[in-house]
């Protein structure tokens, strides 16, 4: 062996394979007789700790140092010292043979970052990822002789920043779903099936329809690998009752060793802790809606004896079963009927625990003989002394079959609509002012004269207010389906038809309704 070539590899590891290869036997011959290009590219590449591959001749043999080795996993070191180029990497050559023949052919290097290659160097098919440059080697006289690869392999960078991205994509579908345990199941499912990462996900759920948790904690209570698969209990924590199991496969074109097992385990840590938290929040509103009916049952009053009456109340859509929105129908002397529809501002006990208060007050109000304006004029000041009936709206009107009249008044709540029994509408918007508590000039009230056939309707600000629509539009459609469904329909199921035409893309609020057909 050559006293250059001896002295050029000294210090590496790669030392050893060098020096063991019958040069003489390959293409480039004894190092003895190596072209002065080839022998300084040679102590190039075994002068520095970077990546560095040297190819000599039409073949392609190839010469390198330790940090390439690490590229040649733990299958193709020590044979691809001195091997042909195109046959080790027969695997890989359709991607990078015509980079070699473009620097052999041009003279002109090439870069590329993060390039991906399936490689068979460990005993199976991986991914990996390299950012490098092909260089031309020239001989003494110009012309390319061979290409030096210097490179760097990225494999753990490119796979660490996708999965961090699968866990973030994960951590924000789950973000907006974590009510309900079915839902984050699925959800989670749908977003590691996406993942390149993941092959296999199954997220198996044990929890009663009736919300109440497993009796027993999970004989499972730790994470337990099956070779590559993954099962591991839904719990945060190994001593709280398991709510089913999640089971995880990572993908087979990475070894599976402590980074991907990690990577696992945090995977269905999210999942675990995300079912967790949905199983949490169902049980507390289990029992907030156990409450709320009860509330509810207590306080929507019974319909009215009289056939003329319909009433409905319908809760928001995904809230507790009651809010802030009420109506009373109340018998008073005389024939008569007070009827009262109102609205306190937002939605669960607090609201609820308000509107049961306003409501008691407008019937004793109503009982005692007061009229709609004098009503109003007397909530206001009750409103005062019961936190969260602020800005309450409330209409209040007084009907008299044998008079055949109306006499109401509205503390800024949505004007009442009349479907007269010749088809046409009206709206009852007179004696209108400001809602509860708010300042004002005194309540006033307004008489409407009925005529027999007469509907009236009136309702919560939920059966027509829309977010992304003005209330005047709403307003218009209700009088078009009420006016449709008036012909269609008879009076004891006109307030189902019109909450299900008006509601079909469900109850964002709370909605009261009240129907009276005059006589």
């Amino acid at each position: 062996m050559a006293d250059w070539f001896s002295t050029t590899v000294r210090g590496q590891d790669c030392a050893e394979a060098a020096l063991r290869v019958d040069w003489g036997s390959t293409p480039l011959g004894d190092p003895a007789g190596w072209p002065r290009a080839l022998r300084s590219a040679v102590e190039l590449c075994f002068s520095t700790r970077f990546a560095v591959l040297v190819t000599w001749g039409p073949e392609l043999t190839m010469i390198y140092n330790d940090g390439y080795r690490d590229m040649l996993g733990s299958d193709l070191h020590p044979r691809a010292m001195g091997a042909a180029a195109p046959e080790l990497w027969g695997q890989i050559w359709d991607d990078v043979g015509p980079l070699f023949d473009d620097v052999m052919r041009s003279g002109l290097p090439t870069w590329d970052v993060d390039l991906p290659l399936l490689m068979d160097r460990s005993g199976f098919v991986e991914e990996t990822r390299f950012t490098f440059s092909y260089s031309p080697l020239r001989d003494d006289d110009g012309v390319v002789r061979g290409v030096m690869d210097i490179a760097t392999e990225t494999t753990d960078q490119v796979v660490d920043r996708r999965r961090l991205s699968t866990l973030s994509r994960l951590s924000t579908a789950l973000h907006g779903h974590r009510s309900d345990p079915a839902t984050v199941a699925r959800v989670a499912t749908e977003v590691l099936l996406e993942a390149e990462d993941v092959t296999e996900v199954d997220v198996s759920l044990d929890v009663p329809v009736d919300g109440a948790g497993p009796a027993q904690p999970s004989p499972m209570a730790q994470p337990v690998w099956h070779g590559p698969l993954l099962v591991a209990p839904l719990a945060p924590h190994p001593d709280r009752a398991a709510l089913g199991s999640i089971t995880l496969r990572g993908t087979d074109r990475r070894p599976l060793d402590e980074t991907q097992r990690a990577f696992l385990l945090l995977l269905a840590t999210t999942v675990s802790n995300a079912v967790a938290e949905a199983d949490e929040h169902r049980r507390r509103v289990t029992h907030l809606r156990s409450v709320s009916d009860t509330l509810q049952r207590a306080m929507v009053p019974d319909t009215p004896s009289s056939p003329r009456w319909q009433v409905r109340y319908r809760p928001a859509d995904d809230n507790l079963s009651v809010g802030g929105d009420w109506f009373d129908v109340i018998e008073l002397s005389g024939g008569r009927f007070g009827l009262v529809v109102g609205d306190c501002v937002g939605h669960g006990i607090g609201a609820a625990a308000s509107m049961g208060r306003l409501s008691s007050a407008g019937r004793a109000v109503l009982l005692a003989g007061s009229g709609p304006a004098q009503t109003l004029s007397m909530l206001d000041d009750f409103a005062r002394t019961v936190p969260g009936a602020e800005n309450a709206t409330v209409f209040c009107g007084i009907v008299d079959p044998q008079a055949m009249t109306l006499t109401y008044s509205s503390a800024g709540h949505p004007p009442g609509l009349l479907l007269a029994a010749d088809g046409s509408t009206a709206w009852l918007a007179e004696a209108r002012s400001v809602p509860l508590t708010l300042p004002h000039r005194g309540r006033t009230e307004h008489e409407t004269t009925l005529s027999p056939g007469d509907l009236v309707l009136l309702y919560t600000d939920g059966l027509v207010e829309r977010r992304d629509t003005r209330l005047r539009t709403g307003l218009e459609r209700l009088a078009t389906v009420a006016g449709a469904a008036r012909a269609e329909t008879s009076l004891d199921a006109l307030p189902e038809r019109l909450m299900d035409d008006m509601l079909a893309d469900g109850a964002r609020d709370d909605v009261a309704l009240v129907v009276y057909r005059a006589g």
